[in-house]
């Protein structure tokens, strides 16, 4: 099964748990995630998909085409990045939820990360937020 990003992300994917994380799974071990194990929870959107990658937790949430959500516990940068690779562009956000989990957030539509930005911000929820997608 040929896939990418294109089969699950940037249009809505099949609503099979076996599809989706066939799909969902070969796109990241074809980016050397090979540690990495996920299983769908949800497959109607937001889809969501919970699992391990090397031994720590993962969730990975999805509106297709409109932005997806990476937590993990402890913090998993190199995924992170692995994600920003599949989906071919950078994360927007990157905060710590009050279940101390790492997130990263990409958004795809204009105006939606600053929208996302304003809403996270000074809320005690939200710990040691940071705008990634500006130059610093």
């Amino acid at each position: 099964m040929t896939t990418n990003s294109a089969t699950w992300f940037y249009r809505a994917p099949e609503k099979t748990p076996y599809l989706l994380a066939e799909r969902v799974r070969t796109t990241f071990w074809d980016e050397r995630f090979g540690g990495l194990w996920l299983d769908p929870v949800r497959t109607e959107p937001p889809l969501l998909m919970e699992g391990t990658h090397n031994g720590a937790h993962v969730q990975l949430e999805w509106e297709p085409a409109q932005w997806m959500r990476l937590s993990t516990a402890p913090a998993s940068p190199a995924l992170a990045q692995g994600v920003a690779n599949i989906l071919r562009r950078r994360a927007a956000l990157r905060y710590e939820d009050s279940q101390g989990h790492t997130v990263w957030e990409w958004w795809i539509a204009d105006g939606a990360a600053d929208k996302r930005w304003q809403e996270i911000q000074g809320k005690p929820a939200f710990r040691n937020p940071a705008r990634l997608d500006r130059a610093s």
